[in-house]
C-alpha cells in the first residue's frame, strides 16, 4: 500500500504544486519518468480544460466548448516548441541538462500552471455569471462602434483578465521549478538566470501560440468559432494593446462627469 501510495504521489497536481522530496529525487535520477510525464498530461488536460471552458463561456457555451479543446493544446504546443531552445539556453548557462530532463522540467512547471488554473476557475466562472452576456444581439455591430459599448468593455476588461491569470500561472509554475533545478545540481545564480530566460522563451512562444489558436473568448460581435478569422489582421500584442486602450478610455469616459461634478 505504501508503495501504490508513493507512486501515486509522483503524479498528482499535489505533489506537483509541493514540489517533494521524492519527485525532485526522480527527475534528478530520471526514475518514474513515464509516470510523472503521465500525471503532468493529466493534469494539464484537466486544469486547462476546466480554465478554458469557463474562458470562452462568457460569450456562448459553444466558445466554451471550443476554448476547452484548444487550451490543452497551447500548452502542449509550448512545451514542444520551446523545449529545444531551452535546452540550448540551459548549455550556454552551464547547465548539463538533456533535452528530456528539459521537456519534464517544462511539464512539470505548466502542470502546476494547469493546477492553479484549475483551482481558480470556479471563481472566475462565478464572476462572469454576474457580467452581462453578449449572446447574439450585437452580431450587427463592429467591435468599434459606440452602440456595443456597453458589452465590447466588458470583452475588453475580460480578455485582460484572463490573459493576466494565465500569464501569472506561469510564472508561478516556472518559480516552482526553483527547487528542482537546484537539485540538479545547477548553482543557484545560474538557476535565477535560467529561470528568467526559461520563462521568456516560453512566455513569447506561448503568446504566439495562443494567437494562432484564437479565439478563446471570442469576440462579441462575431459568432463563436474554432478557427482565427484573421491572422494576418492583428496579432497578440497589437490585440493586447487595443485591449489596454479600449480600457483605458472607458475608464476615462466614466469618471469624466465625477470629475465635472466635483469642480
Amino acid at each position: 500500500m505504501s508503495h501504490l501510495a508513493n507512486r501515486a504521489s509522483l503524479s498528482g497536481p499535489g505533489s506537483f504544486c509541493r514540489m517533494g522530496s521524492d519527485l525532485v529525487a526522480c527527475v534528478h535520477e530520471n526514475r518514474d519518468s513515464r509516470r510523472i510525464v503521465t500525471g503532468g498530461i493529466v493534469t494539464i488536460l484537466l486544469g486547462t480544460m476546466a480554465y478554458g471552458f469557463v474562458f470562452g463561456m462568457w460569450r456562448a457555451p459553444l466558445q466554451g466548448l471550443y476554448s476547452a479543446l484548444k487550451m490543452p493544446v497551447l500548452f502542449f504546443a509550448t512545451v514542444l516548441t520551446s523545449a529545444t531552445a531551452n535546452t540550448m539556453l540551459a548549455q550556454v548557462f552551464g547547465a548539463a541538462l538533456s533535452f528530456r530532463q528539459v521537456c519534464i522540467c517544462m511539464l512539470i512547471g505548466l502542470a502546476v500552471a494547469a493546477s492553479l488554473l484549475g483551482a481558480f476557475s470556479p471563481v472566475l466562472l462565478f464572476l462572469i455569471a454576474q457580467l452581462p452576456s453578449p449572446g447574439m444581439a450585437y452580431l450587427e455591430f463592429e467591435l468599434t462602434d459606440r452602440a456595443a459599448d456597453p458589452i465590447t468593455s466588458v470583452y475588453w476588461w475580460l480578455l485582460i483578465a484572463h490573459v493576466s491569470v494565465i500569464g501569472a500561472a506561469g510564472i508561478a509554475g516556472n518559480l516552482k521549478l526553483y527547487r528542482l533545478l537546484v537539485a540538479l545540481q545547477i548553482r543557484k545564480r545560474l538557476t535565477v538566470a535560467l529561470m528568467v530566460a526559461w520563462i521568456g522563451v516560453s512566455g513569447f512562444v506561448g503568446c504566439e501560440l495562443s494567437w494562432l489558436l484564437s479565439p478563446f473568448l471570442c469576440d462579441p460581435t462575431i459568432e463563436p468559432h474554432f478557427v482565427q478569422q484573421g491572422y494576418f489582421e492583428e496579432n497578440f500584442y497589437e490585440r493586447m494593446w487595443r485591449a489596454f486602450k479600449a480600457c483605458t478610455e472607458s475608464s476615462r469616459s466614466r469618471s469624466g462627469p465625477t470629475e465635472k461634478l466635483n469642480l
